[in-house]
């Protein structure tokens, strides 16, 4: 009888070995030559930089004006903020920073436009809260809606860095694509950013319209920003008389932009250079002794442009509420949503829905000028006016202070010669 033959498991090791064989067997001769060429056509390219760009802001806490809320009355909003320093400041340690800039917010942040195809450094530095010592909150820089392809510069504190008091750290970023974006911080957010830790940052095109391969079709005279966001009052007043407050019942009275609540949004903008933080006076609808508008809160929302124009205006929402803005008699064209060029879908429209955390980039042409429309007189000259709010009515209010206030600007169409040309976003004549 045949003497029967079982075959032999094939253990886990012995697999490994003729695994280690074939493989060995492969990196010999030509197999060896073909895997190094692989490896070198897969390989990234090198690293090439791009021209720098150096920014630096400070986080720290103050005071803004809103109307009813006065700083000269002593009855200012407590907030926190990011703020930008002198140029000669750019390496200069925090502690150095501390008594100049602690206590002294902006409000938003600062308007950073940021070229194409740039390497970014964003260095922010924690100066600590002037109001509560006792707090030793971090604070951080995220771009959101930015493609960044590394977590560590995403300024969300689990996976990104956190920066305590007294200390800095640079975020680095690469600038590719163009559009609107917001930035805040991202430490304890549903706090941080209801408090003012919020701005507008955007990307330019290279080509001098809102997008590049538009054809031409987004090009603009002059750019606006407008950051929207709503306030309740009682969790600023809650953090600085050191009380808690449940963030369940949030329940906004204020509705700003940039800012600002109407009338303070058409107050025109200062010079901030130097130390001088103080905006001026202004008089109040109505009469009345002149009230100062707060040295904290630099950026109007008053759009003005000379006949036959076109504007680009850069709605952002980093409020919680979804709103819906209205400019009344002049069309608007929006070509894009949250950093994307809409191309052939760009539409006409009036009112412009947009929620939490969302961009809106908008062009329109401003109609000719003429006497018999309503208007007014100011510092530039004679002008049409055209009023851009929030369609809810509910949302026009300033607390429980009586008349128009909220989510209200003006458009200002004036004789074409008038303006000079524009400096900056938001510069107003």
């Amino acid at each position: 009888m045949a003497k029967r033959i079982i075959p032999r498991q094939v253990s886990r090791r012995d697999f490994l070995k003729l695994s280690s064989g074939a493989l060995l067997a492969a990196l010999t001769g030509s197999g060896l030559s073909r895997l190094v060429q692989t490896a070198r056509a897969a390989a990234p390219a090198a690293y090439t930089p791009l021209p720098r760009v150096d920014i630096r802001l400070v986080a720290t806490d103050g005071f803004i004006s809103l109307p009813g809320r006065r700083l000269a009355d002593d009855n200012g909003l407590y907030v926190f903020g990011f703020r930008s320093v002198e140029p000669g400041e750019a390496t200069a340690p925090p502690e150095a920073l501390i008594p100049k800039y602690k206590g002294k917010i902006q409000h938003p942040a600062p308007i950073l436009g940021i070229d194409k195809n740039v390497d970014l450094y964003i260095t922010m530095t924690n100066l600590g809260l002037e109001m509560r010592p006792d707090l030793d909150d971090s604070h951080t820089v995220h771009w959101h809606g930015f493609r960044n392809p590394n977590a560590i510069f995403d300024g969300v504190p689990e996976v990104s860095i956190a920066v305590p008091p007294a200390r800095d750290f640079p975020y680095y970023y690469r600038t590719r694509v163009e559009g609107t974006y917001m930035y805040h911080c991202h430490f304890e957010d549903s706090e941080h950013v209801q408090m003012g830790m919020d701005g507008v940052v955007y990307i330019k095109s290279a080509g001098g319209g809102a997008y590049d391969n538009d054809g031409g079709s987004t090009a603009f005279h002059r750019d606006f920003t407008l950051l929207l966001n709503e306030i309740d009052t009682t969790p600023h007043d809650n953090l600085v008389a050191v009380q808690e407050f449940v963030w369940s019942n949030y329940k906004p009275n204020y509705w700003v932009i940039n800012g600002r609540s109407y009338p303070d949004t058409i107050i025109r903008d200062q010079d901030l250079s130097g130390t001088d933080f103080d905006l001026g006076t202004y008089t109040p609808p109505g009469g009345g002794p002149p009230q100062p508008l707060g040295y904290s809160q630099p950026v109007s929302s008053l759009i003005q442009v000379e006949e036959f124009e076109t504007a680009l205006v850069r709605f952002a929402n980093l409020g919680y509420e979804q709103h819906t803005m209205q400019l009344v008699g002049i069309p608007m064209r929006v070509v894009g949503h949250d950093a994307t060029y809409l191309g052939s879908n760009a539409y006409l429209t009036n009112s412009i829905y947009i929620g939490p955390g969302e961009a809106r980039d908008a062009l329109f042409t401003a109609p000719a000028y003429s006497s018999s429309l309503p208007g007014g007189t100011d510092g530039a000259g004679n002008y049409n006016v055209y009023w851009l709010r929030n369609r809810n009515a509910q949302r026009l209010v300033n607390g429980n202070q009586p008349g128009l206030g909220g989510m209200l600007t003006q458009v200002r169409v004036y004789p074409a010669g008038t303006l000079g040309p524009q400096a900056g976003p938001n510069q107003t004549f």
